[in-house]
């Protein structure tokens, strides 16, 4: 099996009430360029006897890096992903609407989801991750002029992912969860439906 494509980037904003989660507002955030996701785990801590490892208590999760590119990021995603304020310049009869990055500015804490193309044996399958809780950075603001072709230019966001607060009797703490599906909506169906969207 190798991948092949991806697609549909999902947030939903996160809340929780002590080990109670739930999620709302599911938004596809733009279109998706690439991803990737890199893990800080802990060491392991081997006890040896008898010359060898007799027990080991293995490394475990501590956060991970979500790096995100996507066609754009418009204002109201912009919004959305870095908890920014939202105000109205009156310039002459103009209202313009504009983003302010101030003291007051702070990320909040999403779920986030997306679709990596697989195919094997000539057949396509879905697979749709869930990131249970991610918050994003201010990305770098970087342009090129434009030239006698155009160069796309698309750009990167960076999160940190962090361990769930949701405990129940199916799962403690989780990061991360998947899905395969047969096909793509589908799979944005599960990732909306993680994110917040209601069940039909």
């Amino acid at each position: 099996m190798a991948i092949k494509g991806l697609s549909r980037p999902v947030v939903g904003k996160y809340s929780n009430t002590g080990n109670t989660v739930t999620y709302s507002n599911p938004t596809v955030a733009n279109k998706a360029v690439s991803y990737q996701i890199a893990w800080t785990v802990g060491d392991n801590n081997p006890l040896y006897a008898d010359n060898n490892i007799a027990e080991n208590d293995k490394g475990t999760f501590q956060s991970g890096e979500l790096t995100l590119s996507t066609a754009d990021i418009p204002q109201e995603l912009s919004l959305l992903l870095l908890g920014t304020k939202s105000v109205t310049d009156q310039v002459g009869e103009e209202s313009v609407t504009t983003q302010v990055f101030d003291d007051s500015q702070s990320a909040p804490y999403l779920g986030f989801g997306i679709i990596e193309l697989h195919q094997e044996n000539d057949v396509d399958e879905y697979r749709a991750v869930f990131l249970h809780k991610v918050f994003f950075n201010i990305p770098e603001n970087a342009a090129d002029t434009r030239g006698e072709t155009i160069e796309w230019q698309t750009p990167t966001i960076t999160g940190t992912i962090q361990r769930s607060d949701q405990v129940d009797s199916k799962v403690s703490h989780p990061w991360m969860s998947d899905a395969w599906f047969e096909d793509e909506a589908s799979a944005l169906n599960w990732l909306e439906f993680k994110c917040g969207k209601a069940a039909e």
